[in-house]
């Protein structure tokens, strides 16, 4: 029921962008001449629509137009939609450069087709979302009342497009917030299920532990309701694991026998070929980065050997022990976007907003991203992926997975530059994050794919155009 709502409303809206997409292809064409275009012309544009299209989409894709919880008619869509057609407008402007047989040169033929494509989308996109919002939505009984059951429950009435109405809440002995109204177990079920017209009951852990529970819901099963465990539901909802909800059964259950060897050894041909004709391309980076680093930091290149902090320090490169797949230990790269001896200086501030461990040039590096640059060659080595939990120095390892059940469950795949985590959350993410950082890192592992890989990547390259750097 739940896995399969978000995944098809995001079919159902990428039909309607291709659908709306030719259609401002084609408006284009006739509002551009006039209504009636020549056989040339309209096989140009025929030819043209297979690479544009999905250059568009693409674009979409990174201003996270195909996020269920940005469903809605408000002026934020609008704003990212804004955006999105910009960045395929300079896209579409680089594609017609690259391939000259396009012959669309003209630039009131461009701004027509991307007039076209905002109106046609936005006409789309708010004629779904109003359906989307008036639709009968899965009326919801969630039986045992936590604060992960409220917190879901007021997302659910935020963002009605997500397709779900929390009807009735179902307290075992708990005490409910004043502003929820609640029936308390034991009580008749069957009633409440024919009262509010229910479509589904959600189980907190509790409640799937009561014998009474289960013996009230056996009841109920000719009336054809689904019951789905809440860690479930969350998941499908949230797209992170509720770590605190789950045991090791469920790791038994989902990750125990995941391994795919079809996708890891297609993942690690794709990531070997990238980082090979990224890194070719980067070299030229290189030699200026190094020379305005070594520029930038006079002192550190005088006193190199006393400055450092430990031996992993370098006047361009910063190494540092991180936790790969299986518990390996690796030399992680960056270029260096801090003093030397930073890590002897801890996170002190002088006042509020100056780091006395930073400079210039490191700041620049760290906002575009930059400094990331080196870890190519940790993916050619096969210690890092692209895409993958971000890897933690041993020693936050060993303090975490005595803090975190299951922390080590991460290092069942390779770690990455980027990750499901790495986009969901802030770039100021600290240890204290590290409970929902594992959320995510464990829904990634459950879940991963090729797809989402993508969608990582390519969200990934959003936050690089935005330089919301650390």
């Amino acid at each position: 029921m739940t896995a399969a709502r978000f995944p098809n409303s995001r079919i159902l809206l990428l039909a309607g962008d291709i659908a709306a997409a030719l259609l401002a292809l084609a408006a284009a064409l006739f509002l551009r001449h006039g209504g009636a275009p020549d056989p040339n012309t309209i096989a140009l544009y025929r030819f043209a629509a297979p690479f544009l299209v999905p250059l568009w989409l693409i674009g979409f894709t990174i201003f996270g137009l195909y996020e269920p919880r940005r469903a809605k008619n408000e002026p934020r869509f609008f704003e990212q939609l804004t955006k999105a057609v910009l960045f395929d407008a300079a896209g579409t402007m680089l594609l017609l450069y690259l391939i000259p047989e396009f012959r669309l040169r003209p630039i009131v033929s461009l701004a027509i087709i991307f007039a076209a494509l905002w109106g046609a989308v936005a006409l789309w996109r708010t004629m779904f979302h109003a359906i989307l919002a008036r639709r009968s939505r899965e009326r919801i009984l969630f039986l045992g009342l936590t604060p992960e059951v409220l917190a879901v429950g007021a997302s659910l009435r935020a963002h009605p497009q997500l397709g779900f109405l929390p009807a009735a809440y179902c307290s075992l002995g708990e005490t409910p917030p004043a502003d929820v109204p609640v029936y308390r177990f034991p009580t008749d079920i069957a009633a409440i299920v024919k009262q509010h017209a229910i479509d589904v009951i959600i189980l907190s852990e509790d409640a799937r532990r009561d014998d009474a529970v289960a013996g009230a819901l056996f009841a109920i099963v000719p009336l054809g309701i689904a019951v789905i465990a809440f860690h479930r539901f969350y998941e499908a909802v949230e797209r992170k694991v509720p770590v605190g909800l789950i045991g090791e059964a469920w790791f038994v259950e989902n990750l125990i026998g995941s391994r795919r060897p079809r996708y890891e050894f297609a993942k690690r041909i794709l990531d070997l070929t990238i980082a090979v004709l990224f890194g070719a391309a980067a070299l030229a980076l290189f030699p200026p980065i190094a020379l305005a680093i070594t520029l930038s930091t006079p002192k550190d290149v005088l006193s190199w050997r006393t400055r450092r902090a430990r031996s992993g320090d370098g006047i361009v490169f910063f190494r540092q022990a991180r936790v790969g797949k299986s518990g390996a230990v690796f030399n992680f790269i960056k270029f260096r976007s801090q003093v030397l001896g930073a890590e002897r200086m801890a996170s002190e501030k002088e006042s509020p907003g100056a780091d006395p461990r930073a400079y210039p040039v490191g700041t620049l590096l760290r906002k575009t991203y930059l400094d990331e640059l080196p870890q190519l060659w940790n993916v050619i080595r096969g210690e890092m992926s692209f895409v993958g939990p971000r890897p933690e120095r041993p020693e936050f390892v060993q303090e975490l997975a005595r803090a975190l059940p299951f922390y080590r469950m991460r290092e069942l795949v390779l770690p990455g530059i980027t990750g499901w985590a790495q986009i969901n959350m802030a770039n100021d993410a600290s240890v204290s994050d590290a409970p929902e950082k594992l959320q995510y890192d464990l829904y990634y592992i459950k879940n991963r794919s090729f797809f989402l890989d993508l969608s990582i990547m390519l969200r990934t390259a959003l936050k690089l155009l935005q330089r919301s750097g650390r």
